[in-house]
C-alpha cells in the first residue's frame, strides 16, 4: 500500500486482546486526545528499537496498571490515517496481575465481541473486529 505523504514514517503500534468470557476490554480515548471519543483496544507505541511484545506490556502496566502475558500475534494491519500511517499489531493477552483502571484519564469496558461495531471505533481497529465479529469469537 503505498503512503500518500511519503515525508512521514510509520508508527509501529501494539495493540491488546484481553478477554474475559464472552467480553473484550476496550477504552475510549479520553478528552484532549488525538481522535478523542473514540474506542480502541488498550496499547500504544513502540519506541525506537523496543521489542514490540515489551512495549505491550509496558503500555498495559502504564496505562492500566496491569501486568499481562503477552500471547500470539492475531492480526497485522497498516492504515493510513489523514495526519499519519500507523502499522497495528494486535496481540492477544492474559492479565496476571491487577485490576484495570484507566490510569491515563480513558474510559473501560468490557464489551461483547459481537456488538462492538455499535461503538464509536477507530478505523484501524474495525477490520479486526469485523473479522472477530465473523469468526464467531463472542
Amino acid at each position: 500500500m503505498n503512503n500518500p505523504n511519503p515525508t512521514s514514517q510509520t508508527l509501529l503500534v501494539v495493540a491488546a486482546l484481553i478477554q474475559q468470557q464472552d467480553r473484550i476490554l476496550i477504552q475510549q480515548r479520553p478528552p484532549g486526545s488525538w481522535m478523542e471519543g473514540y474506542w480502541e483496544f488498550p496499547g500504544g507505541k513502540v519506541h525506537a528499537g523496543e521489542d514490540p511484545r515489551k512495549a505491550l506490556e509496558r503500555e498495559l502496566l502504564e496505562e492500566l496498571g496491569v501486568r499481562c502475558a503477552v500471547g500470539e500475534i492475531e492480526e497485522t494491519i497498516h492504515h493510513v490515517y489523514p495526519e499519519k500511517t500507523v502499522l497495528l499489531l494486535f496481540y492477544w493477552c492474559e492479565i496476571l496481575s491487577g485490576e484495570p483502571q484507566g490510569l491515563e484519564g480513558q474510559t473501560l469496558e468490557w464489551a461483547k465481541i459481537d456488538e462492538l461495531n455499535k461503538e464509536r471505533i477507530l478505523p484501524a481497529d474495525l477490520p479486526l473486529i469485523h473479522r472477530l465479529i465473523d469468526k464467531g469469537q463472542s
